[in-house]
């Protein structure tokens, strides 16, 4: 016994071989296999089923290594008998998964899906509950919504119930029409919701949804309302939208006025206890690019001995275009058109809202500033600047707006900054270190980076606002002067792209704010000044400038340019991203 032991033990574990170098013999082996099975030899089990009546014979060593449910059974005392009895699938759905536990391939079908996938079930074979699973997701159409659902309940099968739920993710749009979506338990509507990825073009879809389901039995859902009321991201609706449509529905009024507050009174949110606040992510990706075009006499004005008399007939006045852009066909397509009579002036997204901030009229520079509302396309008049500003710029930090230096109303180049809050308006904070016109700011860690400009010559300088201390901090300088140059902050650091100097630029420079150093990197492949810059798609795009059309990326891995497909027009362009629901 001690010696049979010790061999034992010496024997290795052909588990614990590795099949490098014996494909060959492993699929000759399987052939001797398939030719034992097709020749009925060496059967060592037969299974008896019922619907229909027939015989099916197998290998038990084949069976138990595809299977743990077969591996079981034959270790147990009812595997012990030569002939098994199978009473809960019928024989050719048998037949079927005997033939997968030889051959890894079976053949399912609309009609025979259902069958094969409970039957898998039993018998363990997960890759053809897989297979079903893929497969009836693949032909949901033809297989019938209804119809998967009364599988999901009577298979019990979790990864067919995770399945379904990612096609009602994906798809929320065709499933709230169907019938059975109005017989959701409030649970399953509850954890749809919930999804910040939710394919829908507007959060106006995911209301509608609620709506209709709660009206197929208001008597008994009214209680669910509120609670699913709160699942939606209530920040994207206007204010006459949720009073007119959340606020009237039973239990809803408190949400419908804390979302209300949380809108229109931006110093309340830290005590508004809303589920929701952001967009969700598959309607907060939009790329716009907004365009103004001048006409004759904003682009000619400046044009040395234009006599008086043929100034004073034009009236200046730019045209307005915000194009979006389809990522699937590297297109700009025109969204709106927006009437202006200034030009110059510096824009910023907020909320619902573009935000134009000074500029000039009929050459003098305007303190004036206009909100224009994305859902009603129309223009309000915000409290005017402390004063007239052009060739200024403008960013926005923790809901508040700062106007940063630009050019006065005689024409004088600005070191001031002001600060907008919708509770006290516009008001003076500390000046920059030196005056700038054509200026670039940015906005990086709770921090404003103002970046070159004019002040008689173009600067190199670069200077940081603190607004928890209302104080300025000089930065390295650039390797090269920029003024009215694009700029935006990518993957934690800041790109200034092109602008002018001698000439308009081609240079594009990038600072770590971590080291307080610029560095020069690949120039672009067209010289602009002021194109519009932002971080999307997790890439640095370019767009447009001095009346250029051009659209390019910076490739960081392989530090160079790529020209995309050119936006409509050329121009400047201010580029941002808004929720999807807003357009």
């Amino acid at each position: 016994m001690a010696m049979a032991l010790a061999a034992c033990s010496t024997r290795q574990r052909l588990s614990e071989m590795s099949p490098d170098g014996a494909i060959h013999f492993m699929e000759k082996l399987l052939f001797q296999i398939y030719e034992h099975f097709d020749e009925q030899d060496l059967i060592d089990v037969t299974f008896k089923l019922s619907n229909p009546t027939s015989l099916i014979t197998a290998h038990r060593l084949i069976l138990s290594a595809a299977s743990p449910y077969f591996k079981q059974l034959f270790k147990s005392e009812d595997g012990i008998c030569p002939l098994i009895e199978i009473t809960d699938m019928d024989s050719d759905t048998f037949e079927r998964l005997i033939t997968f536990c030889y051959t890894g391939k079976t053949i399912v079908t609309i009609e025979n899906v259902d069958r094969m996938l409970k039957a898998a079930l039993i018998l363990q074979l997960e890759e053809v509950v897989l297979n079903c699973v893929d497969f009836l997701i693949d032909h949901i159409t033809d297989y019938t919504l209804a119809r998967a659902y009364a599988l999901e309940s009577e298979a019990q099968c979790e990864l067919l119930s995770a399945k379904i739920f990612e096609y009602e993710i994906e798809n929320f749009i065709n499933v709230i029409q169907s019938p059975e979506f109005l017989n959701f338990d409030a649970n399953k509507l509850q954890t749809i919701l919930e999804r910040d990825d939710l394919n829908i073009t507007s959060e106006r879809d995911a209301f509608d949804a609620i709506k209709r389901w709660y009206e197929h039995d208001a008597s008994s859902r009214k209680q669910k309302l509120p609670d699913l009321m709160s699942y939606l991201r209530l920040t994207q609706f206007n204010t006459n939208f949720i009073m007119e449509n959340i606020h009237p529905l039973p239990g809803c009024q408190f949400t419908a006025l804390e979302a209300v507050s949380w809108v229109n009174v931006p110093s309340t949110r830290k005590a508004i206890s809303l589920r929701c606040t952001r967009p969700r992510q598959r309607i907060a990706d939009a790329f716009l690019a907004l365009n103004f075009e001048k006409n004759e006499y904003a682009k000619s004005r400046r044009i040395e001995g234009m006599r008086a008399e043929q100034l004073s007939q034009l009236k200046e006045h730019s045209s307005g275009i915000i194009f979006q852009y389809n990522k699937t066909d590297d297109l700009w397509q025109k969204w709106v058109d927006i009437k202006m009579d200034a030009v110059d002036v510096q824009a910023i997204l907020m909320d619902d809202n573009l935000i134009f901030i000074g500029g000039t009229r009929n050459g003098k520079a305007i303190d004036e500033v206009s909100s224009w509302n994305f859902k009603n396309t129309l223009f309000q008049r915000l409290p005017p600047m402390n004063q007239p500003r052009y060739l200024h710029s403008v960013v926005e930090l923790n809901s508040k707006i700062y106007a940063v230096g630009g050019q006065g109303a005689n024409d004088e180049i600005l070191q001031s900054v002001e600060m907008y809050t919708a509770s006290d308006g516009w008001k003076s904070i500390n000046s920059m270190s030196t005056p700038r016109a054509f200026v670039t700011a940015v906005v990086l860690n709770e921090k404003i980076y103002v970046i070159g400009g004019r002040h008689g010559d173009t600067l190199k300088s670069v200077e940081c606002y603190d607004p928890t201390k209302n104080s300025w901090t000089q930065c390295a300088d650039m390797n090269e002067k920029h003024s009215n140059a694009g700029a935006s902050v990518h993957n934690g650091q800041i790109f200034v792209v092109g602008g002018f100097h001698d000439d308009d630029s081609l240079t594009v420079e990038r600072y770590d704010p971590q080291r307080n150093e610029w560095t020069k990197i690949c120039s672009l492949n067209i010289k602009c000044q002021r194109p519009g810059c932002i971080s999307i798609y997790n890439q640095l795009w370019a767009v447009g400038g001095n009346y250029k059309d051009f659209v390019s990326v910076y490739d960081e891995q392989n530090d160079k340019w790529i020209d995309k497909k050119p936006i409509p027009k050329n121009g400047y362009y201010y580029c941002f991203t808004a929720p999807k629901c807003l357009l």
